[in-house]
Parts: structure tokens; sequence; C-alpha cells
């Protein structure tokens, strides 16, 4: 292969990024710069390439160029701009290059584009004011929170989590995320996607430990056709191909069978599948986020979890935080909450302080999933607008108010615990009024629907002899 050759084959590599790149060379000139470059910083190369980027930043062409800080200290850097030409946000790496005496030869720039990461951010609460001086993404401290569960980044360690997603989310590895549950492992695999590079690629997710073993293998790596009785006469992709370019989520992977743990070791290592009943194997492109609210370290001390897939997962592992360790998350998350059902309900609620302080106490075993589920609950159940402790205790009982450390959770469905919580509302409401009228007064509903509930849950004799003389 010719020199030449050679070189138009390295330009025409540069110049089909869906990056920008420039090189400056040790002196601090621009040297190349690809097409990507121009349209996300919006600057012409006839404008900078051979030009030193001090001049540039002199005549205001560029603002600043963190190639000078790298070819300065020696040392990799990122940082974030904002390129008014263009209007966009763009994350900036750049990186030495060092001959074979150790020094600097020149300096690589990377830019990718973040703007529509900084919109989404926007969405779940970020703020993507990026100052001159900083130019950095900063965190809204005030609605810090993101979509559904409301996993939020106010907390200290929170945020650290959220940084160390976001920072592997560059990197195109796999990814263990641990935790309780309920504490948002789901959506935090969906910001390590929107953050890399295979955003545009699909986002997909199979919970290992609700399909049987039998079934799990072909809806993991497919199968070719008649390899089983019953099976499609043209065979079927798995979704190991089908998130090609994208991530696939495995929930709950500590529940994988030991045969399916070999076979997703030789997947990581080889990037091939054979699907079941296929002799050829199928190359698959794909980032594999596995998730767990199981110790998997313990699990392959007692043999249950393959050692070899354990160390092949664990090379970056992310740990979320029980929300018992980040109870100053619990006022933002209550009020998220609330906005999120007054505008899926159409009502109009607040949560008192009290009630706010209270529920700081609990322990929250099922962590946010949990406090969403008694929030929600509180305020179907709740008459008042104000949604105070007297509702907590009502819905969850007195000893939910007199303990510091509770646990909430419950097996039974919604409806039965909705249905239990009227009858108990309805029992101390009249033991509490003087009259019967008053009784369906603080209910808010009439004197037939209270006739109906009570003997709907079989107190309608009990309470007309006790409420005798006020119900004529």
């Amino acid at each position: 292969m010719g020199r030449d050759y050679l070189k138009k084959y390295m330009y025409d590599f540069f110049n089909a990024s869906f990056d920008g790149i420039a090189i400056i060379d040790l002196d601090g000139t621009v040297i190349f710069v690809n097409s990507a470059y121009e349209k996300l910083s919006g600057i012409s190369r006839s404008k900078i390439v051979g030009e030193s980027l001090q001049e540039l930043i002199q005549q205001g062409v560029i603002e600043d160029a963190v190639a000078l800080d790298v070819a300065h200290d020696k040392a990799p850097k990122t940082t974030t701009y904002y390129y008014k030409k263009s209007g966009r946000s763009i994350m900036v790496t750049a990186n030495p290059v060092f001959n074979g005496s150790g020094k600097i030869s020149y300096v690589i720039v990377n830019l990718r584009d973040i703007t529509k990461l900084i919109k989404w951010y926007e969405d779940i609460g970020y703020s993507s004011e990026i100052s001159n001086r900083d130019r950095t993404v900063c965190l809204n401290s005030d609605l810090a929170n993101l979509p559904d569960y409301g996993l939020i980044v106010h907390n200290r360690l929170m945020r650290q989590c959220i940084s160390n997603a976001i920072h592997v989310a560059e990197y195109d590895i796999d990814v263990v995320i641990l935790g309780e549950s309920g504490t948002g492992k789901s959506l935090l695999s969906q910001v390590i996607h929107k953050a890399s590079t295979r955003s545009h690629g699909p986002f997909l997710s199979i919970n290992c430990g609700s399909i049987p073993a039998n079934l799990l293998e072909t809806e993991l790596y497919g199968y070719e056709k008649g390899a089983f009785t019953g099976a499609s006469e043209k065979g079927k992709k798995g979704l190991l191909e089908y998130a090609a370019g994208g991530t696939l989520v495995l929930d709950e992977v500590s529940e994988l069978p030991m045969e399916q743990q070999v076979k997703l070791l030789k997947t990581i290592e080889e990037r091939q599948i054979f699907r079941v009943g296929g002799g050829m194997p199928v190359d698959v492109d794909v980032r594999i986020i596995a998730v767990s609210n199981r110790n998997l370290k313990t699990m392959v001390d007692e043999g249950r979890f393959r050692e070899d897939l354990y160390f092949r997962l664990n090379v970056v592992p992310i740990t979320i935080p029980a929300l018992r360790e980040r109870k100053d998350e619990i006022p933002i998350l209550t009020k998220h909450f609330f906005t999120q059902f007054n505008k899926k309900y159409s009502m109009e609620k607040c949560p008192s302080d009290d009630l706010i302080q209270q529920l700081c106490r609990l322990h929250f075993k099922g962590n946010v999933r949990e406090l969403k589920n008694i929030i929600e609950r509180l305020m179907i159940m709740s008459h008042d607008s104000d949604v105070t402790v007297h509702e907590l205790r009502l819905c969850c009982g007195d000893e939910v108010c007199s303990s510091r450390e509770c646990r909430l959770s419950s097996p039974e469905s919604l409806q039965d615990f909705l249905e239990k919580c009227e009858r108990d509302m309805i029992l101390k409401t009249i033991k509490d009024s003087e009259t019967f009228k008053e009784a369906c007064n603080r209910l808010g509903i009439s004197k037939v629907s209270l006739w109906r509930k009570l003997n709907k849950y079989g107190y309608k004799k009990k309470m007309v002899i006790r409420h005798e003389h006020s119900v004529n």
C-alpha cells in the first residue's frame, strides 16, 4: 500500500467520521479538521487550518482551545462548549499523541454533538446553562429528577452515581448496574444508552427471571427454521440481533441458568452467536448492560453464578444507593410525584410539611417505587387538598406513623388495599362524628352512598344500632 494511497485512505476515514476531528501540532497550529468539525462548530476549515490557536482566540474566531491545555499538561482533557455559530452544545475531548521519545507530536481533538442530550437533560430536570467561565453541564438541584419513578440526582451519592454512568457511557464497554429493587436501575440503564454513541440504536430489555429457561435461549439467540417442533418456518432473530447497534439490558441477570451463563460469556468475548439449531456464527454488535438486585459476588462464592462471567461483566460496576441512604431526596421525590399524579388524575393536592417529615422517617424497603406507590394511594384516598399524616395513618396504620424505621410493603393488590383504606376511613369517620349526616359531609358522599358502602363491608346493621338517634 503506497504512502499516497494510505494518506487518501486516512483522509477519507476522518471525513466520514460522525464526530468532528481536528489535529493540532506541537506549536498549537491547526493542521487538519474534517467535515463534521465544520458542521458542528460552524467554523469553515479555510479560516482555521494553518492558523495558530492563540491567534484564532485573539481574533475571536474561537473562544478557547482545550488542546493548548493538553499540550501543556500532557494529559487528556474533556470539556463542553457551546458554539454560537452552529447553535450546538459540543463535548470536546483532546488527547495527546506521543512519539517514540515520549514527547508530544500532536493533539487530536474530538467533537461530539450533545445538543439532543442537553435537551433531554432539560426535560428531566437538568440545567443546560453553560457559562463562559465553566463550560460544564450543571445540575439543577431544585428539580433534578428523572421521569417515572423519579430517579434523582440531588443527593451527593446519586450525583456521583449519575456522573459515573454518563462517564462510562462514553466508552463502548459492558456495564453492571447493582442496587435494591425499586431504586431505578432500569432508568439508569436508559441514561447510559442515551449518553452513549449508541443512542440512535435500539434499546431493548429482557427480564432473565421471568422467562422459562427453555424459552430464554431462543429469546436471546433466536433460532433457525425447523430448529424444533412448532418453530417458525422462516426462523427468528433473537434480541441480541435485534439490538444490533444499540443496547440490550439483561434485567435480573443473576437468574440466568448456568448453561446460559456459559453461552453469554462466550457471546461477550467473541461478539458472535449461534442461533438455536444453526451451524453458522452470526456477528452481533451490541452493548450489554447487566442489572441485578442480588449480590453477584456472594452468588459467585456460593457457586450460583460463574466467576468468569462475573469478572467479565464487572469491569465497571455502578451501584445505586437505597432510598434510606439518600433520604434528603424524599421531599423532592414526594413533590415530584404529587405533581405527576395531580396531572394524571386532574387533582390539585399537595403534601403537608408533617407528611413529608414523616415520610423521611420511614424505611422504604421497596425504595423509590414504594414511595411512589404510597403517595398515589394517599392522593386517591384523601378528600382534602392538603394531604397530611392523618391520611398516612388511615392508609397504612398507626404503627407506620409511630415507627421511625417502618416497612410499608404489602403483598395485596392495589384494589384490595384501597378497599381496606376506604373501610377504615369510613369506620373512623363515623366513630368521630356526632351524627350520620356529619359523617357523610366529612366523607364527601351522600347518605345513600354511605349506606351502600357500609352494606358492602357488612357493617350496616351495626352502624344502624349505633347511630339510630341520628339516622332519622
